[in-house]
């Protein structure tokens, strides 16, 4: 485009709205649902928000009525339950490996499971799915942090001393106690470390 050319009339608002997906019935809905968790993956409860701002948006707009699509959001979920495309497990044994091989220590998941709608019996089960893959996860996710970070045996030998305490505090701040983390930056050698998460 020319700097002296305006950019296309974009449309009003009716022309917007046409473009926008109609909600005018659960089939619609479970839809939406499908392309929803195809792409990001979710608990129950987070697709559930997900539907019912779909249906609130769709009461707004007049395409269907509170009291007639009330139970889609129950069907729905129902249906991505049963063929296994919703099960909040699952889910949160995935999110909880991928968090953990970032460096995150098990408090840390366990409080993103939750803010993500995992139930409390859920979380702990993905936690202890996690605990039993590794003896001491904090200790291997704390090394893969430092690592990451280049924290302690992998910082500058010349400014290791002096950033000592930024590293224990920038562990610190991740969640990791302060056992854990003096024992990750105060490490000899970055070998020593690394062998260890191999035996973990």
């Amino acid at each position: 485009m020319r700097r002296d050319e305006k950019p296309a009339d974009r449309g009003d608002e009716s022309k917007r709205r046409a473009r926008r997906y109609r909600v005018e019935s659960e089939e619609a809905l479970k839809d939406l649902a499908l392309g929803y968790v195809t792409r990001f993956p979710g608990s129950v409860a987070h697709v559930r928000r997900y539907l019912d701002k779909k249906r609130r948006e769709a009461i707004a707009l007049g395409e269907t009525t509170e009291a007639t699509s009330r139970a889609w959001p129950d069907g729905v979920i129902a249906t991505l339950i049963r063929v296994r495309l919703l099960d909040d497990v699952a889910y949160a044994e995935s999110r909880a490996r991928t968090l953990h091989r970032r460096g995150r220590p098990l408090r840390v998941i366990e409080r993103d499971l939750r803010q993500r709608g995992v139930s409390a019996d859920d979380a702990r089960a993905a936690l202890e799915a996690l605990s039993e893959a590794a003896s001491r996860p904090d200790l291997a996710a704390a090394i893969r942090l430092a690592r990451r970070r280049r924290l302690g045996p992998w910082a500058d030998e010349a400014t290791r001393r002096e950033k000592r305490e930024k590293h224990l505090a920038t562990l610190a701040r991740q969640g990791f106690t302060f056992e854990i983390a003096r024992r990750v930056v105060d490490a000899a050698d970055a070998d020593a470390l690394e062998a260890l998460v191999d035996m973990i």
